[in-house]
């Protein structure tokens, strides 16, 4: 795999791809990570039957089904990732002010968008992204984690541009990313959406993993 090319400084912390990442966890701590992320998800369903409006467990449960997304493969995974979009879109829809919602939902897009192949489908998701960010800074404007992940959401769109390229060099076809368990493609797509623009539980249990094998 040919590394992308002009990376920020944000970007480069992320050069190891998801697919190694992934490949990297000891099977028996991705289990539990998968059952602990389960349990928090019957949590917030269960929080949401008690209460319908309760925007705070809706958001947790979108945060936790992207975290649970890194742990899935293929279709699943991207399945997750739209379940969570629409869990915090929910959210959202009720307390709009939610600065960590906005901040879960704009990875979520991110990543989404880094699994188009068209370029104009992912640059409005990548838009819709920024857009989410943008207004938690401004509800927080001192949160540097915030700052840094509009910072790395500029190199984005060109990262997706450069990824597609490559895709294209290896004879891939247009549309949506094919979402196949053995396609390295996938990884690497769904790796840059979720780690660049992260920020959520997960990432810095995968960094500090591979920061320790490398």
């Amino acid at each position: 795999r040919t590394a992308l090319k002009d990376q920020s400084p944000h970007a480069r912390l992320h050069e190891r791809s998801y697919r190694e990442m992934a490949q990297a966890q000891d099977p028996r701590q991705a289990a539990e990570m998968v059952r602990m992320l389960q349990e928090h998800c019957i949590q917030a369903r269960t929080a949401l039957e008690a209460n319908p409006n309760d925007y705070q467990a809706l958001a947790k449960w979108g945060e936790v089904l992207l975290e649970l997304s890194m742990l899935k493969q293929g279709e699943e995974a991207v399945a997750l990732i739209m379940q969570s979009i629409e869990k915090l879109e929910r959210s959202l829809d009720i307390m709009s002010d939610n600065h960590n919602a906005l901040v879960v939902l704009a990875s979520a897009l991110n990543a989404r968008a880094f699994l188009q192949q068209d370029p104009i489908v992912a640059q409005d998701l990548f838009n819709e992204a920024k857009k989410n960010c943008l207004k938690a800074l401004e509800l927080e404007p001192t949160n540097q984690r915030y700052k840094q992940l509009l910072e790395a959401m500029e190199d984005a769109p060109q990262l997706h541009a450069q990824l597609m390229d490559q895709i294209k060099t290896q004879g891939g076809g247009g549309g949506a990313m094919k979402a196949s368990s053995d396609d390295e493609w996938f990884y690497d797509a769904l790796g840059w959406g979720i780690l660049i623009v992260g920020g959520v539980t997960l990432v810095a249990v995968l960094n500090a993993k591979a920061a320790a094998m490398g």
